[in-house]
């Protein structure tokens, strides 16, 4: 394949990779926001925004955190920047994690997603109800951060194969090239 061909496509594969990444993001945020239901609401951007950043750059992972946190910070009611600058640290940290010491497996992700999950839930409820001595602050912990923490953990792995699979396709394009074996080497 000749160069100039592969930058082209791949070019073409990040810019159709990045609109689907952000369709999926807009549709989480949309869910997120509209839909009542008496189960706790899965916080859907953070196992997103850290699947995507198993398969990205520590500078894609980095924005996809900070985008995803301002959104989810609008889903949830918080102060702005709360989870964003919280994901886009946990993002750009996967990212480094992934391309350095670990391998892209569902239950690695699905640590990682556990201890983010469990820094955001432990965050918001120091800065939301402990700081403020709420006698109830505990059992919310328990009753509603526990559960969405487990719902949370389930749509991981949806978003892992979603990930993996648009990465599988639409991805960096590998080449490989096969060194032919000669006779004709001449020594001296």
């Amino acid at each position: 394949m000749k160069i100039e061909v592969k930058i082209k496509r791949e070019k073409r594969n990040f810019v159709l990779r990045w609109v689907i990444y952000f369709l999926i993001m807009l549709f989480a945020y949309i869910y997120m926001t509209t839909v009542k239901t008496t189960l706790p609401m899965p916080l859907l951007l953070l196992p997103l925004s850290l699947c995507i950043s198993m398969y990205e750059s520590p500078f894609s992972s980095a924005v996809t955190g900070l985008a995803a946190g301002l959104l989810l910070d609008n889903a949830l009611g918080t102060i702005i920047g709360f989870n964003g600058i919280l994901l886009l640290w946990c993002c750009l940290f996967t990212s480094l994690l992934f391309i350095f010491v670990m391998r892209r497996h569902v239950v690695n992700i699905l640590l990682l997603t556990l201890a983010t999950s469990l820094i955001q839930g432990f965050l918001h409820y120091l800065f939301y109800y402990s700081i403020w001595g709420y006698s109830t602050g505990a059992d919310i912990f328990v009753g509603v951060f526990l559960s969405v923490i487990a719902i949370s953990q389930l749509f991981t792995i949806i978003f892992y194969y979603i990930v993996r699979f648009l990465f599988a396709k639409i991805g960096i394009i590998n080449e490989n090239y096969y060194e032919e074996k000669s006779d004709n080497i001449v020594r001296e």
